[in-house]
């Protein structure tokens, strides 16, 4: 009788010890995740004070114009053509990849020079740089991309005499270049005219998910 009653206490101590321990790693697994939680507030709640204009961008009237109102705001009214743009230049270079077509520094560099001379000198390069809020490197990958586009498309141009004394007669101040830098016209023209189709082309044939 005795052993029987040790054995129903010793039963109920252990029920007893394991539903403890399971309300033990209950309130532990609370106690872990409002710790956690506090510690994503305080950090947010710092980040706030510290980087401001990460959240805020404007105040007006002491009201405040937040990042995410400016994005939507740009997004609304840009974001699709900046999309569209971003997905050509991503299928202009893959397909450069894909015909294993490179553009050197010294190629770079000499187009840069070519533009610096045409808007007269490195400071006027730089003002019209600032104008636009560009970045040395943002023009360099825009170059970059469009003379990869005329290696790709400019492979089959050809240009010649008869293009030329068409692009003098069409336009009249051209008859001070040399044919050098006409001819350079006349096949920049061209590789304009091919560029419509070709990029359309690369669309169809590429897989491209939108999600705004």
């Amino acid at each position: 009788m005795a052993r029987k009653k040790g054995q129903k206490i010793k039963f109920q101590l252990t029920k007893a010890l394991s539903i403890f321990r399971k309300s033990w790693k209950t309130r532990r697994a609370t106690y872990i995740t409002a710790i956690i939680l506090v510690i994503i507030v305080l950090a947010f709640g710092s980040l706030f004070v510290l980087k401001k204009n990460w959240f805020v961008v404007a105040m007006v009237n002491n009201r405040p114009i937040t990042s995410i109102e400016l994005y939507q705001k740009l997004n609304q009214q840009y974001g699709q053509a900046v999309l569209d743009s971003l997905i050509q230049e991503k299928l202009i270079k893959n397909e450069a990849k894909k015909q294993k077509v490179a553009v050197s520094t010294k190629e770079l560099d000499g187009r840069l020079k070519e533009i610096e001379e045409q808007l007269g000198g490195k400071e006027a390069l730089d003002y019209a740089l600032k104008s636009r809020n560009l970045s040395l490197e943002q023009v360099k990958d825009q170059i970059k991309t469009q003379l990869l586009v005329e290696k790709m498309l400019g492979k089959d141009v050809e240009v010649t005499d008869a293009d030329v004394e068409t692009f003098i007669k069409d336009n009249p101040t051209a008859k001070d270049l040399s044919k050098d830098k006409i001819k350079e016209q006349v096949r920049s023209q061209k590789i304009n005219e091919k560029f419509p189709v070709w990029i359309e082309d690369l669309k169809k044939n590429a897989k491209i998910s939108k999600f705004i």
